[in-house]
């Protein structure tokens, strides 16, 4: 359905949590024709060999912070591993306050949406 209005910028979230493998690589093709159409496709996920495959960039979060931005064509696994560890002797909870800055994105987002 977004996909229709032809944006210039798409986000996605955990697109393909609980699909099936073939519906998963039917999302994934979705968005890399939109990349392959000049559309930022901002893609929030967690598997890292599909970040690996389908992204150009990887910004990690730590602790509700950044942690590092690297390109997915020259990174490592465990680069992109290490980032996303690195804080956690320096924090609590670190699921619970990434998902209360993602949280707090999105309703930042839909407020200027309008």
């Amino acid at each position: 359905r977004e996909i229709a209005q032809e944006p210039s910028v798409l986000m996605t979230a955990y697109a393909v949590r609980g699909l099936d493998i073939n519906t998963s690589y039917t999302i994934y093709n979705l968005l890399t024709e939109q990349k392959m159409k000049g559309v930022a496709v901002v893609y929030v996920g967690e598997d890292l060999d599909v970040l690996l495959e389908l992204c150009d960039r990887i910004l990690v979060l730590c602790g509700g912070q950044v942690s590092g931005i690297v390109d997915a064509r020259t990174t490592t696994k465990e680069e992109v591993g290490l980032l996303m560890t690195q804080c956690l002797l320096l924090t609590g909870d670190v699921e619970g306050q990434i998902k209360q800055k993602f949280e707090q994105a999105i309703k930042n987002c839909e407020s200027k949406a309008g």
